[in-house]
């Protein structure tokens, strides 16, 4: 339907008033919440780490408070079991539940589960479970922007937006790094580049970067890498034959590291009934105790254990060591369904990884002060490879240790860590979590094939904008589009005209919440 300019003034208007300065303004309060509640969250997460870590040391040096030790980790698992009988959507990685309910694949409870994240995470830190803050910290932030939207009353046609602001934003307050929180939200959260996406990631990851640096300023902590290793010699170009080498091997554990961890997964869920959940918890908890008392290094996320490495702090036999023990114990704690986020695990990882290699390479002629550039880019590249987000992992690298001459090294050991992945057939791990979460949450539900037909009103939150463009409902098709006599069948760049009317299909479990989505889209 062709406008007049007076239509398209009103239109211009309507757009502006209805969706862009409200998407606008939404993400900007959902970020200030989310830097707020996110610094206050990783302050009490540092803490409790490192009393974690004072209170191992102390058993260590004296035995007879073991028995004491191992009680109350008994105590914290079943303290975690209690929390998760009440919200067991907050199991495991906080990334996996983000990226559903931001793909519509999931619905939480905000409130509820914002409270269980934050309980649950903070049990995990003074146990000292091998699990980081960072992917609780994007459930936090997508909880925060769930819960904004909702008292603030906007639309469903928004809300997923705004969530994804809110969890972009939740992880660049947990690593001080805003480029990678807006790089986020594209790459890995929806995994296309949209408009509504990138202004509202970006509105939620300023405001809400700015609240956390000016928190951090109050209480004296100033803006700081995550990994402040000094500086950082970048790799001589005769050097870079070195980077293909890394990037195998990294691309080869990566491969290895999501295998193991999504195979164990199917082996915890066949012995569910056999091996009960407050069991798992119990035994987790408990083997982190041991691992505490006599291999302090694997515990927690692993932010002190990378700042060691790149000091050359540990021979080749004990980063070995490490490398096995942090590998099992992640699974294990993951696996076990303890709230924690893999994202500083995996670098961990990889920087285990780059210090083998630097010490090889060393060894093979590399001058040692590029040690530090080796473990920092099998960081990203590791990171990369696993979760298969490698302009992420160069953002996040840059901006977690201030390499900022690595970009063009960390893209060549990335780009042969993500030829072997893709070789090889790996699913990105945090999709093949995300498809495991979907099929338990799915399950006694019965899923329904339905047909809306729907047309486009004036000021429509979808006009002038692609398909591709929009957060449809999850599973949902559009089939084609009747524009006056002309019947299309639509690709990914097709641009919604008022008037149009949209024949759509959708798998769902509740298709009257599906055509309630779609209503207040086209409305």
């Amino acid at each position: 339907m062709k406008l007049n300019s007076q239509q398209k003034r009103k239109q211009f208007l309507s757009k502006l008033k209805y969706i862009v300065v409200p998407v606008i303004a939404y993400g900007g309060v959902a970020g200030i919440f989310t830097g707020f509640i996110v610094s206050l969250f990783n302050l009490c997460a540092n803490f409790l780490s490192s009393k974690s870590s004072e209170i191992y040391a102390y058993v260590a040096e004296h035995p007879a408070f073991i028995p004491l030790l191992f009680l109350g980790l008994i105590v914290l698992a079943l303290a975690m079991y209690a929390i998760h009988k009440v919200c067991p959507h907050v199991r495991g990685s906080g990334m996996v539940q983000a990226e559903g309910v931001m793909r519509g694949l999931v619905t939480l409870k905000w409130l509820r589960t914002l409270i269980a994240t934050i309980t649950g995470s903070f049990i995990s830190f003074f146990a000292g479970l091998s699990l980081g803050s960072e992917g609780p910290s994007v459930q936090i932030g997508a909880m925060t922007a769930q819960g904004t939207s909702e008292l603030m009353g906007s639309r469903p046609a928004r809300k997923r937006y705004i969530m994804t602001g809110g969890a972009s934003a939740g992880l660049a307050v947990a690593f001080n790094a805003p480029l990678t929180g807006i790089v986020f939200a594209l790459e890995e959260a929806h995994r296309r580049f949209t408009p509504m996406i990138l202004m509202t990631a970006s509105s939620s990851v300023i405001s809400g970067t700015l609240t956390y640096r000016l928190l951090s300023t109050l209480w004296g902590a100033g803006d700081k890498v995550l990994f402040d290793m000094g500086y950082i010699t970048p790799i001589a170009t005769a050097d870079s034959w070195m980077l293909l080498i890394l990037g195998v091997v990294c691309g080869a554990t990566a491969i290895f590291f999501n295998f193991a961890l999504i195979r164990t997964q199917r082996f915890t869920d066949k012995i569910e009934k056999k091996f009960p959940y407050w069991l798992r918890l119990i035994l987790v908890f408990v083997l982190t105790g041991v691992t505490g008392l006599v291999l302090s290094d694997v515990n927690g996320g692993g932010h002190g254990l990378i700042l060691k490495i790149a000091n050359l702090d540990f021979t080749w036999q004990m980063l070995l060591l490490l490398l096995f023990v942090k590998v099992v114990m992640i699974i294990l704690c993951y696996n076990s369904g303890a709230t924690g986020g893999l994202f500083i695990p995996m670098l961990a990882i990889g920087a285990l990884v780059g210090g083998l290699c630097g010490k090889l390479f060393i060894l093979m002629g590399l001058d040692e002060v590029y040690y530090k550039a080796i473990v920092c880019i099998a960081m990203t590249t590791f990171f990369g490879a696993s979760v298969r987000a490698p302009i992420t992992a160069i953002v996040l690298i840059v901006e977690i240790t201030g390499y900022s001459a690595g970009f063009l090294s960390s893209a060549i050991s990335i780009f042969s860590a993500y030829l072997v992945a893709e070789l090889l057939g790996n699913r990105p791990i945090y999709d093949s979590m995300l498809a495991r979460f979907v099929k338990i949450q799915n399950k006694g539900t019965t899923i329904k094939t339905v047909t809306f037909e729907v047309q486009i009103e004036l000021g429509a939150f979808l006009v002038g904008k692609s398909v591709s463009d929009i957060l449809w409902p999850a599973n949902c098709l559009v089939k084609s589009i009747t524009r006056g006599e002309e019947h299309i069948v639509p690709d990914g760049e097709t641009l919604i005209e008022v008037g149009d009317i949209l024949n759509i299909e959708v798998e769902t479990s509740n298709p009257k919440k599906s055509y309630a989505y779609i209503k207040d889209l086209v409305a």
